[in-house]
C-alpha cells in the first residue's frame, strides 16, 4: 500500500486545528474515516504520527517532523490539479465572513461571480462583526474575510477595496437645526452606534476620541437597518454610508447633519491566510475587489 495525499490531508488538519474531530469537520468526513486514514499512514511508514496517551491529540517526534513536508505535498497536489484542471477544478465548500454592510449590498454580485469562476464551489457566507469574523479567520474557520481593519501581524494577507463614505444622519426635525456645524457640537444629541464588535464603529470611535469627542450613546446595536430605523423614528443622531442610504435622503427620511471637519472614509479590505494550502482565497479576494460596490442595494 502507497502513501495517499487524503492520508496526509489527514494528518495536516489534525496537526492544524489541534484534534479528529475539527479535522473531520473541516473535511467534511467521519471522524472514523480520518482516524483510519491516520491508521493506514502509519502502517505504510512504520511509525507513530499521533500520541494518542493523553485527552489531547499531539504529534509525535515523527509527526513533527513530517508536518513541513505533508504541507509541501499538499500543496503541490493543490497545484497539480490547478494546472490540469484550471479554475473548474476547485470544488467543495468556501467559507468567507463579510460584515453587515457587504452583505446588504454587493455580497449577492461576489456569489454570483463566484458561481460562474468556480461553479463546482460552494459558498458560505457568513455575516458577522470584523472582530469576531478575524477570530474565525485565525482559526481557520473562515478561508478569506471581508471587512474592516484586519490586525496586523496576523498571517494574514490582505487586498484593499473600496472605502464607503460616512455621514451623521437623523430623522428631519430631529438633532441640530443647522445642516452643518462643528464636530464637536455633535456630542450634544444623543447617539446612536454599533456595538462594541463592529469594527466601523471602533474605527469611527477611535477617530473622535483622538480629536477630544466623546458622546452620550443612548443605543447600541450592531444592525445597521436597525439604526436607520431608530434614527428615522427621530429617537437620535447616528453614521451612516451616504452610499447605501441616499435613497432615505432622497425621500426625506433621513437628513444629513454635515461636521467639520467631515468623518474620514472607512476602507474595506478581503483578507485571507498567507498559509493557506491552495490559492482559492486569494482568486476570490482578487475576485471582490472588482465586484466591490457599495451603492448597490438589495430590493
Amino acid at each position: 500500500m502507497s502513501i495517499t495525499l487524503k492520508q496526509v490531508e489527514a494528518l495536516y488538519w489534525i496537526a492544524t486545528l489541534g484534534s479528529v474531530v475539527e479535522a473531520a469537520e473541516r473535511l467534511n468526513l467521519a471522524q472514523s474515516t480520518i482516524s483510519k486514514r491516520i491508521l493506514e499512514l502509519e502502517t505504510v511508514l512504520n511509525v507513530q504520527l499521533l500520541d494518542r496517551s493523553g485527552r489531547a491529540v499531539a504529534l509525535t517526534r515523527s509527526g513533527q517532523n513530517l508536518l513541513p513536508i505533508a504541507t509541501e505535498l499538499l500543496k503541490l497536489g493543490t497545484r497539480f490539479h490547478e494546472v490540469a484542471a484550471g479554475p473548474l477544478g476547485f470544488s467543495g465548500s468556501f467559507r468567507f465572513g463579510v460584515t453587515e454592510l457587504v452583505a446588504l449590498t454587493w455580497l449577492p454580485k461576489l456569489v454570483v461571480a463566484m458561481k460562474e469562476a468556480f461553479p463546482d464551489v460552494v459558498p458560505e457566507p457568513e455575516v458577522d462583526a470584523s472582530i469576531s469574523l478575524y477570530d474565525k479567520l485565525a482559526d481557520r474557520r473562515l478561508d478569506l474575510v471581508i471587512g474592516l481593519d484586519p490586525p496586523a501581524g496576523s498571517g494574514f494577507k490582505v487586498l484593499p477595496l473600496d472605502s464607503v463614505t460616512l455621514q451623521w444622519m437623523c430623522a428631519p426635525g430631529a438633532g441640530p437645526d443647522a445642516d452643518e456645524l462643528p464636530l464637536a457640537e455633535i456630542a450634544n444629541y444623543p447617539i446612536l452606534t454599533q456595538g462594541e464588535g463592529s469594527g466601523l464603529q471602533r474605527l469611527v470611535v477611535e477617530w473622535l476620541n483622538a480629536s477630544g469627542i466623546t458622546f452620550n450613546r443612548i443605543v447600541k446595536c450592531n444592525s445597521l437597518s436597525v439604526l436607520s430605523a431608530l434614527a428615522m423614528a427621530g429617537l437620535g443622531a447616528t453614521f451612516l454610508t451616504e452610499q447605501y442610504f441616499t435613497p432615505e435622503i432622497q425621500s426625506g427620511r433621513l437628513r444629513i447633519i454635515r461636521t467639520k471637519p467631515k468623518l474620514p472614509p472607512i476602507q474595506y479590505f478581503a483578507s485571507f491566510r498567507a498559509d493557506a494550502l491552495d490559492p482559492l482565497a486569494e482568486l476570490i479576494a482578487k475576485l471582490s475587489q472588482n465586484c466591490c460596490d457599495f451603492s448597490l442595494r438589495r430590493t
